[in-house]
Formats: C-alpha cells, sequence, structure tokens
C-alpha cells in the first residue's frame, strides 16, 4: 500500500504546531505585562467646525454630566442666533464661569448642523480663545495636543518673551507643551501662540521633544 503520510509530513505539521504555541505564548506574556501597568491615555480628535461666545443657554439646569449633555438646550450665540445642543450629546466643560455673558465660548464639532460633540471654555475680553498646545501642524490644520483640529494662520505670531526661536519646531522641542495656543474669534482660526503658561484642561505634559512635528510652510 502507498504511503500517505511521510516522516516529512508528520515533522512539518509538527512544526507549525510548534509555532503557534510558541506565538501563543508570547502573545499571552504581553497581555499580562500591559494588564499590570497603566493604560495609555487616549486622545480622541476632534475637527473643530465652530466657535463663537456664548451669552446664555435656554434652559437654566444645563450642565455636562458623565460627559454628556442632560438636557436639550439651545446656547444663545447672538440675538438671532443660536447653537442648539441634545440630550445625551458628548461634550466637556471647561469654564468656570458659565451663565456669565461672554465669558464663555462654545467650540463644537458639527456633522452638518448638527452639534456632534462641543466643550466651553473660557473666553477672554479681546474675543479670542486659550487653548492646549499645538502638537502638529498639517495642511493648514493644526492638531492640538488634547486632539482638538482647528484651521490656522499662515504666519502664527509667537508672543513669547526674549523669542529667538528660529522655526515652530524650535519653539515645541524647546518648551514641549508648556505654551498656549489662541484662537480668534474673528478671524475663525489659530491666530498665535503663548509661551510659559498652560490652560488647566490641557493633558499631562508630554516628555521629551516632538518626534516628528510637521512645519508649517510659513515657518511659523
Amino acid at each position: 500500500m502507498r504511503q500517505i503520510f511521510s516522516i516529512r509530513f508528520f515533522a512539518a505539521v509538527g512544526a507549525v504546531v510548534g509555532l503557534f504555541v510558541v506565538l501563543w505564548a508570547i502573545f499571552q506574556t504581553d497581555a499580562a505585562i500591559e494588564a499590570d501597568g497603566p493604560a495609555p491615555e487616549q486622545v480622541m480628535l476632534h475637527r473643530i467646525d465652530y466657535v463663537d461666545p456664548v451669552y446664555s443657554s435656554t434652559d437654566e439646569s444645563f450642565a455636562v454630566v458623565d460627559g454628556v449633555a442632560n438636557v436639550d438646550t439651545q446656547f444663545v450665540i447672538e440675538e438671532s442666533r443660536w447653537l442648539t445642543v441634545t440630550r445625551d450629546t458628548p461634550g466637556e466643560q471647561h469654564c468656570p464661569e458659565w451663565g456669565e455673558p461672554i465669558k464663555c465660548a462654545v467650540v463644537a464639532d458639527l456633522l452638518g448642523e448638527a452639534v456632534v460633540w462641543f466643550a466651553l471654555v473660557p473666553m477672554r475680553p479681546d474675543r479670542t480663545v486659550e487653548l492646549p498646545a499645538i502638537d502638529t501642524l498639517d495642511d493648514g490644520v493644526a492638531t492640538l495636543v488634547n486632539g482638538w483640529q482647528f484651521d490656522y494662520a499662515p504666519i502664527l505670531d509667537r508672543r513669547c518673551p526674549n523669542d529667538e526661536f528660529t522655526s515652530y519646531r524650535e519653539l515645541r522641542d524647546t518648551l514641549g507643551d508648556e505654551f498656549v495656543s489662541i484662537y480668534g474669534v474673528g478671524s475663525r482660526r489659530l491666530v498665535a501662540v503663548a509661551c510659559g503658561r498652560r490652560v488647566p484642561y490641557a493633558p499631562a505634559a508630554s516628555e521629551g521633544p516632538a518626534e516628528s512635528l510637521p512645519v508649517a510652510s510659513s515657518d511659523a
């Protein structure tokens, strides 16, 4: 009778099974190591379509509870303009003076005219908003260290004492996250960076210089 299964055949099958066992052991070990350490902080990207000062909310009971809006409401932007936020819309509340006219601004990610995510942040008297540090600049879009994405001006004004930085890359490598980006409501984009301070809601500072930071064409 013709031999179907040779010694080589069984050796090949044994090698495949052995490799599978080794790989399974490696992945199990990696999983155990990862489980013992702290989970890395996940940054959610939000492309910001809308930023405006808020005069008031049509529902005085409005609040952000467990990361979502607790009621349906409308943020009054001007006498004839408002922004509708429905209950359970994901959001963040970072403005301690909420309820005071034009003390807070709403930052929103829109789908058409619908708000899919929002944040309330402090508004400055000069109609600018201070935001976390810029992480990357790419094709006219700045991504902040907390994942918020904004259009930015061709030249970002650097408001730094004794500014000797020759480029944005050098600024970022030197300062890390120790600066704020400034959004101009009138110009509808980031217009400047200011050194030496952080907004209270910025994520924990990253360690070490930026690894691969795209630089604006203007070398802002």
